[in-house]
């Protein structure tokens, strides 16, 4: 089963889809566009942030190549580099869907952090977004949040404890599920979705499982993932 299915998305009704969150945006990212390949659509691969580039998709800056891009190759990237290791925005995803069948965003950023609640100006999800995933890592488990966490004082803030406290199940959950943190910009119109990845421990798989029951009881879609060191960041996915 992909990650489609079990995200329990449809590539015709959620043709642009925003990831926000940390611990496994970009190789989720990636994961949904091969999906998106092997089903026959013509897909797009961009961001609103930052991304790191995959090595063997197509890459152009300007939006007016991707048509011919996309009659020679099933999935291209969209982005101009503006830093030396990653990829920044170069167009408006919205935009892309006049040439291809799916839209992927990365649409936050975590410094490769396995958890965090955003700052006032993130995430940027797209206008027009169908759905939104918010990713976590199981590695932030059994870690205080001041040595794991990205914006740590914003976890803090959103769960009322210290730097210095120990994250559980419920407070992954409780960050993934707020609007102040993974559902944050998310409106009604939007598919709301949960990733758990580095499932990669018979721990951190019973942790996912309680992750997605408490996710479910509050009508959130969830499912555990754990790519390989060798797909992280999407290397071997095409």
């Amino acid at each position: 089963m992909g990650i489609w299915e079990q995200l329990h998305l449809n590539m015709a009704a959620h043709r642009l889809v925003a990831l926000v969150g940390a611990g496994g945006k970009t190789s989720t990212l990636y994961a949904l566009a091969k999906e998106g390949v092997e089903a026959g659509k013509r897909v797009v691969v961009t961001t609103t942030t930052h991304m790191m580039p995959h090595p063997g998709l197509p890459l152009t800056d300007h939006m007016e190549e991707l048509p011919a891009l996309l009659e020679r190759h099933p999935a291209v990237t969209l982005g101009k580099f503006l830093r030396p290791d990653k990829l920044s925005e170069a167009g408006q995803p919205e935009a892309c869907l006049r040439w291809a069948d799916l839209v992927v965003v990365e649409a936050d950023g975590a410094r490769l952090r396995p958890l965090k609640a955003p700052a006032d100006h993130e995430p940027v999800i797209p206008h027009g977004a169908a759905a939104v995933i918010a990713a976590a890592g199981l590695d932030c488990l059994g870690r205080a949040i001041g040595e794991i966490c990205h914006r740590p004082q914003r976890v803090c803030a959103l769960l009322g404890v210290g730097e210095d406290h120990i994250l559980t199940p419920a407070d992954v959950a409780a960050v993934l599920s707020s609007p102040q943190g993974g559902r944050k910009g998310v409106t009604e119109e939007m598919a709301f979705r949960c990733l758990l990845n580095k499932a990669d421990t018979p721990q951190r798989q019973a942790w996912g499982a309680e992750i997605g029951e408490i996710l479910a009881r509050q009508g959130i879609f969830s499912t555990v993932t754990h790519y390989t060191e060798k797909e992280r960041g999407g290397a071997c996915l095409f």
